[in-house]
């Protein structure tokens, strides 16, 4: 048993690299920022002014052999609303959850399976969108978390010429296991003015939310064009059955397109863009409705929902600027909300040792609680850290 400690600590401390054909291996990653976001003239006071929180993930994988390993994401970020009530909070409803634990197998080079709480493959931009808001916006949108079951992901062809594409598909679940508990912040559900609760129920309805394997999601990647570097796209498609406060079948589809050009060694611009659209976003759930008599009835309100980006980041040596334009339309059968539109301008700058920091503005045009639109401006800022272990 000693010896077994001792040769678990000596792999600990080894580099990835030196520990080569050694196993098991130990790898991660730490990915978090300290984000702040600040809005002023704002109609509604109570979310007017500035808000402070982390936002990231911490990712770490047991590697048993080159083809078998364990990998597993803690995503940290609030689970609920931020209204700074025209002062500065900071860290207020930080959470942490579990977003990844899978069993990961690849039988031969090209084909990988994997098995338990994972993200549907849909989407890119909740990943990886440059700037400092449009990831986590994205990430708010169509991120499709909680996801329990098995999927596969293929890669079907590898050229110098014609690139690398992968297919991935899944099915899967709503997780209501002891996997799917909040840490830190932690409320019943379903507490109003909170994104996440301390363990998914039935109760909670929403869409995917169903107890059975009925839940399903394609993407298809490619990149490394010989003929175009720097091209790479995602298509994906992605449909849900309705819990129990719904009353159709959710389905999504997603596309996005990105060029990364290089001027010069040093200089280089990356354009990108993302379209997804639900239909029966929600799984067309049951609200109550007003009439135009004023009578109150539950009503299955359909709408369908479309989340498009537009940018470009231009970088030169550890610098870079970017400007992305995102636009989150809801069009609904009832209890209508107006269109939500972002602009944010920002430059940036990697630090060292793992460190970099953003900041620049934003324009606002958003959603109000009665149902009109207003706008607001404000500075936003991030500081980063990423290093892997």
């Amino acid at each position: 048993m000693r010896r077994a400690l001792l040769l678990l600590a000596a792999l600990l401390a080894t580099p990835a690299a030196a520990q080569e054909g050694l196993y098991p291996q130990i790898a991660g990653e730490v990915n978090l920022g300290l984000y702040t976001n600040a809005l002023t003239r704002m109609p509604d006071q109570r979310r007017q002014g500035a808000a402070s929180f982390l936002f990231g993930e911490i990712a770490a994988g047991l590697h048993l052999s080159p083809n078998l390993s364990i990998q597993g994401i803690l995503h940290i970020e609030p689970v609920g609303e931020q209204e700074p009530n025209d002062g500065w909070i900071a860290f207020r409803r930080q959470g942490a959850s579990l977003e990844n634990l899978v069993l990961d197998w690849r039988p031969v080079q090209s084909v990988s399976l994997f098995a338990g709480k994972f993200s549907a493959p849909f989407g890119r931009g909740h990943h990886d969108f440059p700037g400092i808001f449009p990831m986590i916006r994205a990430h708010e949108a169509y991120l499709v978390t909680e996801a329990l079951g098995f999927g596969a992901r293929w890669t079907f062809l590898s050229d110098p010429t014609f690139g690398e594409h992968d297919l991935t598909a899944a099915t899967f679940t709503l997780d209501r296991t002891f996997l799917s508990e909040t840490l830190i912040t932690r409320r019943r559900c379903c507490t109003e003015g909170y994104e996440r609760y301390s363990r998914n129920t039935a109760a909670q309805g929403g869409p995917g939310n169903t107890g059975r394997l009925n839940n399903f999601a394609v993407a298809l990647d490619g990149d490394n064009f010989s003929w175009a570097p720097g091209l790479s796209y995602h298509l994906s498609a992605i449909t849900r059955g309705q819990g129990s406060d719904g009353t159709a079948r959710e389905w999504g589809y997603a596309a996005a397109l990105r060029y990364e050009a290089r001027w010069t060694e040093t200089l280089r611009t990356l354009f990108f863009a993302e379209h997804v659209v639900f239909r029966s976003a929600g799984g067309r759930p049951v609200e109550e409705v007003v009439d135009s008599e004023g009578n109150i009835a539950d009503t299955g309100v359909s709408e369908r929902r479309r989340f498009t980006t537009l940018g470009a980041r231009t970088s030169y040596g550890p610098w870079r600027a970017t400007i992305a334009w995102q636009q989150d339309q809801r069009k609904r059968s009832a209890n209508t909300v107006p269109a939500e539109r972002y602009t944010e301008i920002s430059v940036g700058r990697e630090l060292g040792w793992g460190f970099s920091v953003d900041a620049g503005w934003q324009f606002v045009r958003y959603a109000r609680d009665d149902g009109s639109a207003g706008n607001a401006n404000g500075p936003v800022a991030v500081l980063r850290y990423q290093r892997e272990f």
